[in-house]
C-alpha cells in the first residue's frame, strides 16, 4: 500500500465531527495520518443515537439518486455500530472469525467515507453519475457474502470447549442484535442494486413494471414455493445417498379468499424464498435422517407438503414433514444458533448464495428475516411425527402515490 494517499478536503469535512462548507481542493495525508481519521469518524459514528432503518424508508427510495443519499446516509452509521459490537466482546481479537469479520466492516465503513454521491439532495443523479459510488456498493456486497457464515462458526467456537467466552443466551442476545443490523443494510445495499440496474438502459435485463427496487408487487408465493420446492430437491438428487426412494415435497397453493385468483402481493421475493428454502431443507434434512433410521417407508412416503393461503391482511404458509421431530425438551433448541444438525462443511455455507448461510443460523435468522416484514415464523413440533413450520407474512399495501409500496407494520423496524 502506498505511503501517501491523496483524498479531497470534503473528507475531512466529515473527520471534523461533520462541520458544514464544501472545497474541492486536493490535499495529500500520509496513509497512518488517514487511519487516524477514520478510526476518529467510527468513533463519531459509533456514538450517535440513530433510527431504526424501515422497510419503509427503504422501499420509498425508489430512484437511484435517492437510493444513493439514503445508503450514504444510513450505513456508515450501522457499520461502525457493527465494529463497537464486535469490539464489545473480551477478547474479540483472538478469535480468528471476529477479527475477520471486524476487518470486513472496518473496510467498507473506510470504503464509503471515501466516496459521495455527487450533487446535492435537490440535484437528480443518473446510473452514470453514479458509476464510482456503484461499483463501491457493489465492492462492499461482494466483501460481505460471507458475514453470516464467518459469525456461524465464530459462535461455534466461542460457545463450545472448556474455554467458552459467552454464555448461550448473552451470546443468543448478541448475535440477534448483529444480525438484524445486517438484515437492514443487507437490504439497503441490495434495494440499491436493484433500483440503478431498474434505471441503466444498458443493463441485460431491465426489471418488470410489477418492480420497485427489491419489491415485486405482484409477488406470487406459490411459485416461489414451488422454486424453493425444486431447489431442494436438486440438494438431495444423490444416486449414491443409501435412503430409497426421491424427496417428495408437494405444493399446495390455495387462491385468496373469496377470490378465484392466484394469490399475488406486494413483498421481496428473494427473502421469501431463502426463508421457504430454508425451512424445506430442514425439513429435508429431517425425512432423510429418518428414513435411514427407520427403513421400512421410503423418501417419496414421507413428503413434506407445503400449503399456501391468504385472505387480504396476510399470506400464510404451511411447511409439514414426517420426519419424527424432536423430543419436547429439545425443542426450544431448534431457535438457538448453536443448534444444527447440518453436516455440511465450514468452506460450503461460505460459498453460499443466500444469506441465510451459516451453521444453525438458518432457523433464527429466517424467523428474524420474517419479523423485519412484519411477520411471523412459528413451528409446531410432534415427536414422533413431525414439524409444521408456519410463516405468516403481512401484505405490504401499495399506497395511492406513485405505486410506491407502503407498510403501516409497526414492528418492521430494525435496531441498529
Amino acid at each position: 500500500m502506498n505511503r501517501w494517499m491523496s483524498v479531497t478536503t470534503s473528507v475531512m469535512k466529515h473527520v471534523q465531527a461533520l462541520r458544514p462548507g464544501r472545497c474541492f481542493s486536493q490535499v495529500t495525508v500520509s496513509q497512518a495520518r488517514l487511519q487516524e481519521f477514520i478510526r476518529a469518524e467510527l468513533s463519531y459514528f459509533a456514538a450517535q443515537h440513530t433510527q431504526a432503518l424501515s422497510l419503509e424508508q427503504i422501499v420509498e427510495a425508489s430512484t437511484p439518486g435517492k437510493v444513493a443519499r439514503l445508503v450514504h446516509k444510513e450505513l456508515p452509521f450501522r457499520f461502525a455500530a457493527r465494529i463497537q459490537h464486535i469490539e464489545a466482546v473480551t477478547g474479540w481479537e483472538e478469535q480468528l472469525e471476529l477479527r475477520q469479520l471486524h476487518e470486513i466492516f472496518l473496510d467498507s465503513f473506510s470504503d464509503l467515507r471515501m466516496a459521495e454521491p455527487p450533487g446535492t439532495e435537490e440535484c437528480p443523479l443518473s446510473v452514470s453519475d453514479l458509476n464510482e459510488y456503484t461499483e463501491v456498493i457493489r465492492s462492499v456486497r461482494k466483501r460481505h457474502r460471507p458475514v453470516v457464515a464467518l459469525l456461524a462458526e465464530a459462535i461455534r467456537k466461542m460457545t463450545h470447549g472448556d474455554a467458552a467466552w459467552m454464555e448461550g443466551d448473552a451470546f443468543q442476545s448478541w448475535a440477534d442484535t448483529f444480525l438484524l443490523s445486517r438484515i437492514s443494510t443487507e437490504m439497503l445495499t441490495s434495494h440499491y442494486m436493484a433500483v440503478v440496474d431498474s434505471h441503466d438502459p444498458s443493463a441485460e435485463q431491465l426489471l418488470s413494471d410489477d418492480h420497485i427496487g427489491i419489491v415485486d408487487t405482484k409477488c406470487n408465493p406459490g411459485r416461489i414455493c414451488e422454486e424453493a420446492a425444486k431447489a431442494v430437491q436438486a440438494m438431495y438428487a444423490n444416486p449414491t445417498r443409501q435412503v430409497a426412494g426421491n424427496l417428495s415435497v408437494e405444493v399446495h397453493s390455495h387462491s385468496d379468499s373469496g377470490s378465484l385468483s392466484a394469490i399475488e402481493f406486494s413483498y421481496i421475493p428473494k427473502y421469501l424464498f431463502y426463508i421457504v428454502q430454508e425451512l424445506i431443507k430442514n425439513s429435508a434434512r429431517a425425512t432423510v435422517e429418518a428414513c435411514e433410521m427407520d427403513r421400512q417407508r421410503t423418501l417419496s412416503q414421507r413428503p413434506i407438503v407445503v400449503t399456501v393461503c391468504a385472505d387480504q391482511k396476510q399470506v400464510a404458509i404451511r411447511i409439514a414433514d414426517q420426519g419424527g421431530g424432536a423430543p419436547f425438551g429439545k425443542a426450544d433448541e431448534i431457535w438457538s444458533y448453536l443448534f444444527s444438525t447440518s453436516k455440511q462443511p465450514f468452506q460450503e455455507y461460505l460459498e453460499s448464495g443466500s444469506p441465510l448461510a451459516g451453521w444453525g443460523v438458518g432457523l433464527p435468522l429466517g424467523r428474524l428475516y420474517a419479523r423485519y416484514l412484519g411477520g411471523s415464523l412459528e413451528l409446531m413440533n410432534v415427536p414422533g411425527t413431525g414439524v409444521d413450520a408456519y410463516l405468516f407474512l403481512r401484505r405490504i399495501a401499495p399506497s395511492a402515490q406513485d405505486g410506491i409500496p407502503r407498510t403501516s407494520i409497526s414492528d418492521s423496524l430494525a435496531p441498529v
